[in-house]
């Protein structure tokens, strides 16, 4: 009974999906998802699926983790008997407005380039029988379409659980429903006027500006929308507190954040608005209305501009010259790259970071992230009310350890982004897969990249402020921990960065992650507060040694039991298999 009446429709939808408007539509979702061109053949191609749920990830993960706040009985063992869920909700509300909101941006600057179709769709759709106009609205729909999957994949579970966990103390399902449909529609419009308002800037952009000037602009402005997305999650619990007494302050800065305008409309709807948020909350929809319809006007410039004028335009834009340090290149060559191997391989990754953006893009995101984490210590560090000298505080201490961190990782993070897997050839051809010279290779980048900075103005700020003694066992202890970071973070490292294919997202990833947290903590949090109490007494800071001694022990020790086929050069992931098949009878 059902197929009778499920049949037709089934059958009329199945023969409109083959018209061409709804092929193309296909075609560009398809491309979004997946990249297109060929300069984007070798980018990170998840699984949709995987893809999702991942984006998903983060508000579940949150959600989870606000169980106790809410939970019965440790407000119970608080003493507090008569809460108000509303108002203690209102810092987790915003929270969750501004990670729907960095999310978003990140995956919109992240696919921007996938976004507008290019040279190759130029070539392959144009000799069609369908009009430039058919197309515009065809990518029009898949962009729409985006924007909607974003909007209800990124909050999709936070939407769920974190109404479950703020009304867990309630008897009645009408306040997880209300609750849960107001914070919907909150966080759901924040996600839609992000990707909108990226989209406006970029397309701006793109519609001002000539095309080889394009090229070069939009790498720096997207780097500075990831910063600003970055710094906005950082700020978020700073800006939270700001707009509690919003109405005894109303020139704050923090009336000036989008978030904030969405936090007032989850407020007036609820009913729980204060006039001075109200009045944000009264922004939010303007604003969203507004930066769609900015956002559709350059987007449909930039369509004329790019894609119909796509058969004007070389295929390639030329590389300008760029000045060289030729004494500088010479030092390096002759007292830290050895042998021929490391030179090639050292020049070729140095070349990849300065001119691929990809890789520029992780390092800016990672280096916002440490310049804002780095940037709140120092705020603390000179708030402090503590008769220590400020240069010996803990917040003090841990700037340069902050930036440290995040240079190595983002570093790490970076080599595991191919370039052009095609163009790997080369160095299949002319490595030696046996030569175990990638790991010192990738060692030397790392401290190159961020050793000399501590030198040259670490130790004189601290020498400074804390005397030239202070300056000296810091810097030392820069350094040293710098050094086992990177061999910390280069164990059974077995790649030439740039021409492996992305490693497998394993079930393990998760832990791995965890363990960079706590790896964060130890190293630029806990060190730090050891330090500020060791400085005191600069011979305290004997009790390093031993902890140096074991972060160097353990993995010297790692890779040395390493098998000697675990230790050559790859060029791809190849998942562990349970069971080994001989082929015997083959």
């Amino acid at each position: 009974m059902t197929t009778l009446f499920t049949g037709p429709i089934r059958r009329r939808w199945d023969n409109y999906r083959q018209r061409p408007f709804a092929r193309m539509v296909q075609l560009f979702i398809a491309r979004i998802f997946h990249g297109g061109g060929a300069a984007d053949s070798e980018s990170l191609d998840l699984s949709v699926g995987l893809f999702l749920s991942l984006l998903a990830l983060p508000g579940g993960f949150v959600s989870i983790l606000l169980f106790n706040k809410y939970g019965s009985l440790l407000q119970w063992m608080q003493g507090t008997t008569d809460v108000d869920p509303y108002a203690i909700a209102v810092p987790d509300e915003y929270f969750f407005i501004v990670l729907s909101v960095v999310v978003t941006g990140v995956v919109a600057v992240w696919r921007w380039d996938s976004i507008f179709p290019d040279r190759r769709d130029y070539l392959n759709l144009v000799p069609l029988p369908i009009s430039t106009r058919t197309i515009f609205f065809a990518n029009l729909v898949a962009m729409l379409f985006l924007v909607g999957l974003l909007a209800v994949d990124v909050n999709a579970a936070s939407s769920i659980l974190f109404p479950l966990v703020v009304g867990a103390t309630q008897n009645t399902f009408f306040f997880f429903v209300k609750f849960a449909a107001v914070h919907a529609i909150s966080v759901m419009l924040a996600s839609i006027f992000t990707f909108f308002a990226v989209l406006s800037v970029l397309g701006l952009l793109m519609a001002v500006l000539p095309h080889s000037v394009f090229r070069r602009v939009s790498v720096y402005a997207r780097a500075l929308v990831v910063i600003s997305l970055v710094t906005l999650l950082s700020t978020s619990f700073a800006a939270s507190a700001e707009l509690q007494p919003l109405a005894q302050s109303p020139h704050s800065w923090a009336r000036f954040l989008p978030s904030a305008w969405f936090l007032g409309l989850c407020q007036l709807l609820r009913g729980r608005a204060d006039p001075a948020l109200a009045a944000l909350g009264r922004l939010a929809l303007p604003a969203l209305g507004s930066v769609i319809v900015a956002a559709i006007l350059v987007y449909a410039v930039g369509y004329r501009r790019y894609f119909v004028r796509n058969a004007e335009m070389t295929e390639t834009t030329p590389i300008r010259a760029r000045p060289t340090l030729p004494r500088l290149r010479t030092v390096l060559d002759r007292l830290v790259l050895r042998t021929p191997v490391q030179r090639g391989c050292f020049h070729f990754v140095w070349k990849t970071l300065l001119r691929s953006e990809p890789h520029r893009l992780v390092l800016a995101g990672i280096g916002g992230l440490g310049m804002v984490l780095a940037a709140q210590a120092l705020q603390r560090a000179f708030e402090s009310q503590s008769d220590v000298n400020r240069a010996l505080s803990a917040d003090a201490l841990s700037v340069p350890l902050i930036l440290i961190f995040c240079i190595v990782t983002g570093l790490r993070v970076a080599f595991e982004i191919p370039v052009e897997l095609r163009s790997n050839w080369i160095f299949r051809l002319m490595l030696d897969a046996g030569n175990h010279e990638c790991e010192p290779m990738a060692r030397k980048v790392i401290l190159i990249f961020a050793l000399p900075w501590v030198v040259l103005i670490a130790f004189p700020l601290y020498a400074y402020f804390a005397g030239w003694i202070v300056g000296l066992l810091h810097t030392a202890l820069i350094v040293t921990w710098c050094i086992l970071l990177t061999n910390a973070v280069l164990v059974r490292f077995r790649k030439l960065p740039f021409t492996c294919a992305f490693p497998l997202f394993e079930q393990h990833s998760i832990v791995t992650l965890l363990g960079w947290a706590m790896a964060f903590l130890a190293f630029a949090i806990v060190t730090p507060e050891f330090e500020s109490w060791a400085l005191l007494e600069p011979i305290r800071m004997i009790g390093f040694i031993p902890l140096a001694s074991v972060a160097w022990y353990v993995p010297r020790r790692i890779r040395q039991n390493t098998m000697e086929i675990e230790r050559q050069l790859i060029f791809e992931e190849v998942p562990t298999r349970a069971v080994e098949v001989l082929h015997i009878g083959d």
